[in-house]
Parts: structure tokens; C-alpha cells; sequence
């Protein structure tokens, strides 16, 4: 991230531009055809010098928010490393510090809104751009402190309604890309999800199916990754509303739950 040393990409800035998380129709309707995408090109980049300046410094102990704990990361770009209050657990192992100000949060596209306490709300990346890639990245750091990142990419563009045989595959090819030129070695678990229409035992049966076929194309195309696990978590996690507040449901809303995750717990470095 622009001014953040543990995130800092080195001399190498990956293009990987954000290609709309939300799209597609319900897994109980029909949907378009997904396209195919250019794949993602690493370009060169020349240490900047911002780069060689001085690490982010600790909040001092008296400002800092009451409960609050020193940060190990600058999402902010502000210098000072940003503390966290507490963590939160997003089922299936995933525990994550949650800064006490989100600064640089993921938004979600197309007037989807966020339930409370969503996953997607918190730091996005600031300076990897993503091509090729249809959804975007999450920054965390897990209870243990160790560097977490979170691809999130919706189903809707891997899968056709209902099936979970991966139709177009430039998503998980541009991913794959990804992690092996830019957070190789690390633990890898892929998290299958759905909305909630239909029902529950229905959905919870598709996004472990999913989140499998997810997992076995990672493995059959040679992700850098020490333990690659796959969970389906059905309609359980969702990130968005799936009704408006007059009670009618949110097409959007639901499009955006429909998705699947690549947590990659990073390697220390």
C-alpha cells in the first residue's frame, strides 16, 4: 500500500483493476454470459522515495481510543500505524483485527448496502490495481497478527445458476497470477458462498461443491501455496442487504453475497 511498509509491494506494482464485484442474476434466475477478460500484466516499477522513508510510527499511548492496542499496519497512508479495536470472527477460523477507524474501505458497486459489521468493509488495497480480476482485494492482519489478504470475486462470473463447474476461467487464471507473483508460500483457504434464496441445506450443498471446484482448479493450476482448504458457508456470512428497506428483496444486494473468497494467510516476512 501507498505509505504502508508491510504491505509495500516492493519495486513491483501489479495491475489487477477492480471489474465489478456485483453482477449477474440470482442463482434461481437466468444470468448473462460471463466475458472473457484480458489476463493481468505485472509491470516494473522504480522504488519511489517514498519507499525509503522512515516506517510508520505507533499512535502515542495516551490518544489512543479506550481498549484500543497499537496497529502493525498503515492502511491510511498517514504515517502512523493504525490501531485496532478488538476482532471479529467471520466463521470457519477466520478471526480478524479490526481497525478502530476504517480509512480506506472497500464500497460496494451498483447500490448494494452493507449489513453491519461486514467482512467487505474493511481496508482495501490503494495502490494494486486489478485486471483481469472480477472483484477486489481485502487487507487484514488475523488474531495472531499474521498478514492476511482477501480476494473476493463473485460467483456469478465463475458459475453458471446453480452449477459449480467452473465455466470462464480468467478470473481464477488472473488470481493464480496473483499470488504467485505477489504473495507466494502462504495458506490458502477458499470460502464458497450463496445468497439466501432458496433453501438453507440447498445452499450450504452448493457453496461447499463451489468453493471445492474453486480449490481443485487452484491446485491443478499451480497456485504457490504451502495448504490450499476449501469451506462452504452457504447464505450463513452474508456482506450485503438482500432486501430495501420497504421489505422488497434487492436484486444487488443478493448478487453481491454470491461469491467466492481466496483468504491467503501470508508467510512472515
Amino acid at each position: 500500500m501507498r505509505g504502508t511498509r508491510p504491505w509495500r509491494l516492493a519495486a513491483t506494482a501489479i495491475v489487477i483493476g477492480l471489474a465489478g464485484v456485483a453482477c449477474g442474476g440470482s442463482d434461481g434466475e437466468p444470468e448473462a454470459a460471463a466475458t472473457n477478460s484480458p489476463p493481468a500484466v505485472a509491470t516494473a516499477a522504480e522504488p519511489t522515495q517514498e519507499a525509503a522513508s522512515a516506517a510508520p510510527s505507533p499512535v502515542p499511548t495516551e490518544s489512543l481510543p479506550p481498549g484500543a492496542v497499537q496497529g502493525l499496519d498503515d492502511y491510511g497512508a498517514d504515517g502512523m500505524l493504525d490501531p485496532t479495536c478488538g476482532t471479529q470472527d467471520f466463521g470457519a477460523g477466520l478471526v480478524l483485527r479490526i481497525p478502530c477507524e476504517i480509512t480506506t474501505p472497500n464500497e460496494p458497486e451498483y447500490g448494494s448496502r452493507l449489513i453491519q459489521d461486514s467482512l467487505y468493509r474493511l481496508p482495501g488495497s490503494i495502490d494494486i490495481n486489478l485486471d483481469g480480476i472480477s472483484g477486489s482485494l481485502l487487507l487484514a492482519r488475523d488474531d495472531a497478527g499474521t498478514k492476511v489478504v482477501i480476494v473476493v470475486f463473485n460467483s456469478d462470473n465463475l458459475f453458471a445458476t446453480g452449477s459449480d463447474v467452473l465455466g470462464s476461467t480468467d478470473t481464477m487464471d488472473n488470481t493464480i497470477k496473483l499470488i504467485n507473483s505477489t504473495f507466494p508460500g502462504g495458506i490458502l483457504q477458499v470460502r464458497g458462498h450463496t445468497d439466501a434464496t432458496g433453501s438453507a441445506s440447498g445452499n450450504q450443498a452448493l457453496s461447499e461443491r463451489r468453493a471445492a471446484a474453486a480449490r481443485q482448479y487452484l491446485l491443478d493450476h499451480a497456485v504457490d501455496a504451502t495448504e490450499v482448504t476449501a469451506v462452504g458457508l452457504g447464505s450463513s456470512r452474508p456482506i450485503a442487504e438482500e432486501a430495501n428497506p420497504d421489505g422488497s428483496p434487492d436484486p444487488e444486494g443478493q448478487s453481491f453475497n454470491r461469491r467466492v473468497e481466496i483468504v491467503l494467510r501470508l508467510p512472515a516476512s
